[in-house]
């Protein structure tokens, strides 16, 4: 995989984002670029440490984990991989089960009774019950695995913030290819947060370092693409917006944001639907403490992770290791 030059008259200070337009083709699709942001390192995310004492906003149910990096939801409850743990709650918060790894589980997906579990550098295919089917190899020195997607013919797609590239992996864990390297452009994405899932037939990218969803088929043929950089509501604002995205069965998109967090609907063209949860909705003081952290590197805590569950959005707040239900608009 080939490395692309940085050039820091033309890039964000924050992401590394490079400030020009990217032009979306199946080949960049398939040759995005190599190296991440300078940043080094995954965010501890503090939930555990936010104040018990301060007033919290209502709604909010703890998962009981101390750090918690990525959720998903199937056959009604919500999974969420945390600490040593994937956790499995019912929408009500009520706990049904854990199932504990001997590594850190750093995301997951789930669909036809099956679960996939990301670690740093490798994927474990496994029953609903934790037990490995199958496994990969690891995928590369430098990964760091963020998000996962499972498509319709049950093969993976494996969202790396390390290397700026999204893996293909086949249903029994062959590595098909790697959506990143050699010539073109480069996901500008920071290493702990690289937003995809699947819907329908189409696989959606959240490229946070340029503002924008995009939407992409089976074989890397850029579908869709929308989103700019404003301080208006009808697109993102700050560094590394969205940090999450889901798609309804209509089409439309439910996308989160960091630093002034938010929750927003759009249409299957980008166009604003609704704001689901204002900032006010979150224990706002602790996302700033998060962001303003000097332990922590800019653009390296994403905050919140978003599914659908029924007419409703599930929202993962890491800053406090709890999950909310917000009615869909």
């Amino acid at each position: 995989m080939s490395k692309s030059k940085k050039n820091a008259s033309n890039t964000f200070a924050d992401c590394g984002c490079s400030t020009s337009d990217c032009q979306s083709t199946r080949r960049q699709f398939f040759s995005r670029g190599a190296q991440s942001i300078a940043a080094i390192g995954v965010a501890v995310q503090t939930g555990a440490h936010a104040s018990a004492a301060r007033p919290k906003p209502s709604g909010w149910l703890p998962t009981g984990l101390v750090q918690t990096r990525d959720m998903t939801v199937a056959g009604g409850l919500v999974y969420v991989a945390g600490d040593s743990t994937v956790a499995m709650f019912k929408p009500s918060g009520e706990l049904v089960r854990r199932i504990e790894f001997n590594h850190t589980p750093r995301c997951l997906a789930v669909a036809k009774r099956r679960m996939v579990v990301g670690f740093r550098d490798l994927l474990w295919l496994c029953d609903l019950d934790g037990r490995p089917q199958d496994k990969t190899k690891p995928l590369a020195k430098d990964a760091a695995l963020t998000s996962l997607a499972i498509a319709g013919d049950g093969s993976i797609y494996a969202a790396d913030g390390g290397s700026s590239a999204i893996w293909h992996i086949s249903s029994s864990g062959e590595v098909l290819e790697q959506l990143a390297g050699g010539k073109g452009g480069r996901f500008a994405v920071p290493k702990s947060f690289f937003p995809i899932t699947w819907a329908g037939d189409s696989l959606v990218v959240a490229h946070p370092g340029r503002h924008r969803v995009e939407k992409y088929d089976a074989d890397g043929e850029l579908k869709s693409r929308w989103g700019q950089r404003t301080r208006g509501l009808d697109g993102f604002t700050g560094c590394c917006n969205p940090v999450s995205v889901a798609v309804t069965g209509g089409g439309d998109y439910v996308t989160a944001e960091r630093g002034q967090p938010r929750i927003k609907l759009f249409d299957k063209d980008g166009k604003l639907r609704s704001v689901i949860a204002e900032p006010d909705a979150f224990d706002t003081t602790e996302h700033e403490r998060v962001d303003t952290d000097a332990e922590l590197l800019i653009c390296q805590n994403g905050g919140i992770e978003v599914a659908l569950l029924d007419r409703q959005v599930v929202a993962l707040d890491h800053t406090t290791a709890s999950f909310r239900l917000f009615d869909l608009a």
